[in-house]
């Protein structure tokens, strides 16, 4: 509902903005990443594992949620590092960075991150695929090909990279930022005369703000994304992670800790649009006010 409610605040705009591309793409994103996971935690119900249905919810739940689900969450990743990128230019190149982001090269780079996104982790539907098992009618399972297990290490290896990738670019334009705000207001401050000493306080107020915004943005981020990122990289330098049965409450521990994370990520995002944007409080206030309004005459 939150993400609707920011199609309804950016899409009378149009595209004209780069932020209302970057907006769109990540509620889109972070979207598609709730309702795949709504849909992992049906198929963890157990009265839905043990239910007499024609195929392994198992399996299923591994090709229809569990890696749906990842690539969402791989494109909000890359979405949020971008979007830090361009805020990082705008203070860096302030003059020519409507130059170097427009909002056709904006729109490209969303849209290439939603596709190669797509593609990195398209060896793991390639070695699996749901077929119906025989001679048991109606019922399917994942068959895996012959060469499933390095086929899905490449893919968990993209996975990884991409992972990283997106968090050291938004860990660096973050740092950088920061930086060169808290520069900017150190300098505001000692060049203030004393005429225009409370326009100046007012710029150097203004600096802190944007510096604990981004500051708590990016801390979100990160707590986030460690976990992920760890779990990966461990998967890929020590394959028996995942297959030995010795480190099967680990295992299940780190991903239960990472869905959550997600989760978290991907819904506390309402509160940055509600803060920052004074149009997108204004529509989530009009819709809440219609709703009683509507509950209101019917009673």
């Amino acid at each position: 509902m939150f993400n609707s409610n920011l199609f309804k605040s950016t899409l009378p705009d149009g595209f004209g903005e780069t932020v209302n591309i970057s907006l769109m793409s990540l509620a889109v994103s972070d979207l598609g990443s709730l309702l795949t996971l709504v849909w992992e935690s049906i198929t963890l119900n157990p009265y839905f594992i043990i239910a007499p249905l024609p195929f392994n919810s198992e399996d299923v739940r591994y090709l229809t949620a569990a890696v749906p689900h990842a690539i969402f969450v791989r494109i909000a990743w890359w979405i949020t590092a971008f979007v830090t990128f361009e805020r990082c230019l705008c203070i860096v190149i302030p003059l020519k960075v409507k130059q170097v982001i427009t909002a056709r090269r904006t729109l490209v780079i969303n849209l290439t991150i939603f596709v190669v996104n797509f593609l990195c982790l398209c060896p793991i539907f390639i070695c699996r695929s749901l077929a119906k098992k025989t001679p048991l009618p109606l019922v399917e399972t994942v068959y895996c090909t012959d060469d499933y297990f390095p086929i899905e290490k490449i893919g968990f290896t993209f996975n990884v990279v991409s992972q990283f990738s997106a968090f050291i670019i938004d860990l660096v334009c973050t740092i950088a930022i920061i930086q060169i705000l808290s520069m900017k207001s150190k300098w505001r401050s000692e060049t203030a005369s004393t005429s225009a000493s409370g326009s100046k306080a007012g710029f150097a107020s203004r600096d802190k703000k944007i510096i604990k915004m981004i500051g708590l943005i990016s801390g979100i981020f990160i707590l986030c994304s460690m976990p992920s990122c760890v779990n990966y990289a461990v998967t890929v330098t020590f394959w028996e992670y995942t297959q030995d049965k010795r480190y099967i409450n680990i295992n299940l521990m780190m991903w239960a800790l990472i869905v959550a994370l997600e989760a978290i990520n991907s819904s506390v995002t309402i509160l940055v649009y509600y803060n920052m944007s004074s149009k997108y409080k204004m529509v989530f206030k009009q819709m809440f006010s219609k709703k009683e309004q509507v509950s209101r005459e019917k009673h």
